[in-house]
């Protein structure tokens, strides 16, 4: 019997096993091409993933003895969300072979392939296309090659072809790409290259005689290098290894070198055993070999040749539902290492270094704890340095006992004072208290009556071995009330405004304090009389699309003193010899005469605009990402805002504090921000204590005047580059410790970028380079912290950046933990 022929479009359904197509994510989607069945209209039989395969054409001929089947002339084979296209397609459904011609083109969700022929034999899997092209959405990756082949499920081998990320358009040249004459795919796991060239613009650049590199972020390899240069410490340079142990660990190991240094190496080891147990650790190890060319460092001192490092990290342990562990250590070599070799300001102007393990136990009333701190001395402090080997404790809020009309607490603990130098002390802290829950008069008052007693034992004093033990009480009134109201505008949004009045008087009485070693707060309870107002109002909008824009906080508060003013006042001058104890450790700190004053400063803190970032997308868009189309970019945070925190000395009418925070930012094409701190020479407030967060009842010694200001702020150009700098300024003493400059350049399909940074410090000047190539990884130094802190704002859901960036595609989930490093090292 000769062939069937027909002239008119056919619908072909299938019936009988699946076999898979050629990609999908890099795989060849799944195509039911198997046991045909033909028929005038369309048949639709059970498949097993139960979804027709439809075939139409301009002709269709079947050779029945043959079972061949021809579609010729603007073929299109669908199933589900696949689609093939062609000019000719041939089915052999005894081999189970299909061969399209012409023009292929194949769609599935995640991919897209075009080629001139494709072959594919489904009892097998296994598939040939020729000259052809492949794009991989969730990775961005395009690949074009003489030959594609499959070699099983997730193996492909690709033969003179390219590779790239990038986003170009059709027909242009790519910002950046691979060509190869051999190219290894293992889907999900790796990319190999051999006799490889990086091209730019398709200039060759950069000849590759063999790469091989992850296709995720936890796959063992070489990271890119880290060069750098510091004016003091020389060229930097920095190769990092990263080992994926197993799913839920890893470590990388970091060698570098300074040529005006020394050489050492950084490794960070990350785990998470489970959802109840995890951490990361951090080890820093540098041999010095020439002396740190840095302030305060004798170049004559024969020390230089020395090991020195720093440890540092955190565990979390949830042991049971209802006992939680945190452990955190850091430790130096010695006291010197960060101030001569951190590039971080904080770091080095650290006082100590702390490490701690807390154990967290809930009961069915209240909770304990333990605790156990350790304090390195670094820039204060030394061995005679207390240390709290252990504490432990028990927490009991406000509870009410039997359904009695009053509510009882208490807060207990018990510590282990410890030191290298000097005597050792214990102190238990027996803290009882009562209250009621408000009492209303009239709904518009609430009162709330407050009573503590405290009780604390030190097993002996400063200067003798005999136990002491001293007791006293808090007894206050809290007098608040509330009232709002809301206004509802004309377009269905609404202003809520609050008025929040309160008013306290408390009473401690005096104790004698001479024999105690003052070592926190507990063991400093100054008298108290005092009689504490506040005043809370608060204005906010609430639009109709579900934001809201805080148009006013304010808060005003004052304290006066009832009975006697204070005398003296703590004195913390540097240099200044306590009573009794050491620099390092005063026993009794010393105090000076003060002339003390009935009515306190009064404090004033306003908040104009939303401080809490608020990100949002713009409608309409979406997460998916295509070639030459970009993703629905996620905004940086709209917290324009103004902070006002000062105080007002009422007997002189002038500003004893006055300290601001602005903040601008026009979505992510600028921001401006600028800080300032000024206090005026005299006595400070001293805010709270242990009774009242909202109290101000002690001034500090008196004090020079501080002027400080800082500035920073970034903006994007219409050229691909986003430019920040953050500065700070010393106003009274007319100097700069620090300012910072960096700049990032993205391409326009942001699939690679280079960032610069020039970094300022009172002894030296860093600077280096960042460079990122998407979907391919970055360079990564101290530097791009800073770049990171200063041009983030700008950039946030942006790709291709020289840093983790959780939220935008490709980005790698940013570390919470940061831990101390070396110079121009990671956090």
């Amino acid at each position: 019997m000769g062939p069937d022929r027909y002239a008119a479009s056919r619908h072909w359904s299938t019936v009988g096993r699946s076999a898979v197509g050629l990609v999908v994510a890099l795989l060849f989607g799944p195509l039911l091409l198997l046991d045909f069945v033909w028929a005038q209209s369309t048949v639709t039989t059970a498949s097993p993933t139960n979804q027709p395969l439809t075939i139409t054409a301009e002709r269709i001929d079947h050779l029945q003895e043959q079972e061949v089947y021809e579609a010729d002339g603007s073929v299109v084979v669908t199933q589900g969300s696949l689609r093939l296209t062609a000019d000719h397609v041939t089915i052999n459904s005894l081999p189970g072979t299909l061969v399209a011609t012409g023009h292929v083109h194949f769609h599935d969700p995640n991919s897209d392939l075009k080629s001139e022929r494709l072959e594919l034999n489904v009892n097998t899997e296994a598939g040939v296309v020729t000259n052809g092209s492949m794009y991989v959405r969730p990775s961005n990756s395009f690949f074009t090659g003489r030959s594609i082949r499959r070699l099983s499920e997730d193996h492909y081998r690709i033969k003179e072809g390219t590779f790239t990320n990038c986003d170009a358009k059709d027909g242009e040249k790519p910002a950046w790409r691979f060509t190869f004459e051999d190219l290894d795919v293992n889907t999900g796991e790796s990319i190999g290259m051999k006799r490889a060239w990086l091209c730019m613009r398709d200039t060759p650049i950069i000849p590759v005689p063999t790469l091989t590199y992850p296709l995720s972020n936890r796959h063992s390899g070489f990271l890119i290098p880290t060069p750098g240069y510091d004016n003091r410490f020389g060229l930097h340079y920095q190769q990092g290894y990263f080992w994926a142990i197993n799913p839920s660990q890893d470590l990388t190991i970091a060698p570098s070198y300074y040529n005006n240094l020394g050489y050492g190496s950084d490794f960070t080891y990350r785990y998470y055993l489970d959802r109840r147990s995890s951490g990361q650790w951090f080890a820093s190890f540098l041999q010095q070999t020439k002396l740190p060319n840095v302030s305060g460092v004798d170049q004559s001192s024969s020390d230089e040749r020395r090991l020195r490092g720093l440890i540092s990290g955190q565990h979390v342990q949830q042991v049971t539902d209802t006992l939680l562990v945190r452990g955190q250590a850091s430790f130096v070599s010695d006291r010197q290492y960060l101030q001569q070799l951190s590039n971080s300001g904080a770091q080095r102007a650290s006082p100590s270094g702390e490490s701690t393990l807390l154990a967290t136990q809930r009961l069915p009333y209240g909770s304990a704890y333990f605790l156990g701190q350790y304090l390195q001395p670094l820039n204060s402090g030394g061995p005679d340095t207390f240390q709290r080997l252990p504490e432990v404790g028990y927490v009991l809020p406000n509870t009410s006992p039997f359904g009695l009309p009053f509510l009882v607490n208490l807060d207990t603990n018990f510590v282990n004072f410890y030191r290298e130098q000097g005597f050792a002390v214990n102190r238990m802290d027996f803290m009882p208290g009562i209250t009621t829950d408000v009492i209303d008069i009239g709904h518009v008052v609430g009162l709330m009556p407050h009573f503590k007693f405290k009780e604390v034992y030190y097993t002996r004093g400063i200067q003798e071995a005999s136990p002491l033990h001293r007791e006293t009480f808090w007894a206050a009134m809290d007098a608040s009330s509330k009232l709002s109201r809301r206004y509802t505008g004309a377009e269905g949004g609404s202003f809520l405004h609050t008025i929040e009045p309160s008013v306290m008087y408390e009473y401690v009485p005096g104790s004698d304090q001479s024999k105690i070693a003052q070592i926190d707060q507990i063991d400093d309870i100054p008298k108290k009389n005092l009689l504490t107002y506040s005043l809370r109002t608060k204005l906010l909008e609430q639009q109709i699309n579900g934001q809201s824009f805080n148009w006013l906080d304010l808060t005003v508060a004052q304290s006066y003193h009832v009975g006697g003013v204070q005398t003296r006042a703590r004195e913390f001058t540097p240099g200044v010899l306590p009573f009794i104890g050491s620099l390092t450790q005063p026993l009794q700190p010393a105090t000076v005469e003060v002339q003390g004053r009935k009515m306190s400063d009064v404090w004033l803190r306003a908040v104009i605009g939303n401080t809490a970032p608020e990100f949002f997308r713009p409608p309409g868009q979406t997460e998916a990402l295509g070639k030459n189309i970009m993703a629905g970019q996620i905004l940086p945070p709209t917290n324009s805002y103004l902070t006002v925190d000062a105080f007002v000395d009422p007997y002189r009418g002038t500003l004893s504090q006055w300290n601001t925070d602005l903040r601008i930012q026009q979505s992510n094409y600028w921001y401006f921000e600028v800080g300032q701190r000024f206090s005026h020479d005299g006595n400070r407030v001293r805010r709270g204590d242990i009774w009242n967060p909202v109290s101000f009842n002690e001034v500090y010694a008196p004090t020079k005047e501080i002027q400080f200001a800082t500035i920073g702020g970034g903006f994007r150009t219409p050229w691909g580059w986003t430019i920040g700098a953050k500065g700070y300024y010393d106003v009274k003493n007319g100097r700069s410790p620090e300012y910072d400059v960096v700049a990032l350049y993205q391409n326009p399909c942001k699939c690679w970028s280079l960032g610069l940074y020039y970094l300022q410090f009172p002894d030296r000047q860093s600077y280096s380079f960042m460079l990122s190539m998407t979907g391919i990884g970055w360079t990564e130094n101290f530097g791009t912290i800073v770049a990171r802190t200063i041009l983030g704002p700008l950039l946030i859901g942006d790709r291709g950046l020289p840093w983790a960036a959780p939220g935008g595609p490709y980005g790698r989930v940013t570390n919470p933990l940061p831990v101390q490093s070396m110079p121009m090292g990671r956090y």
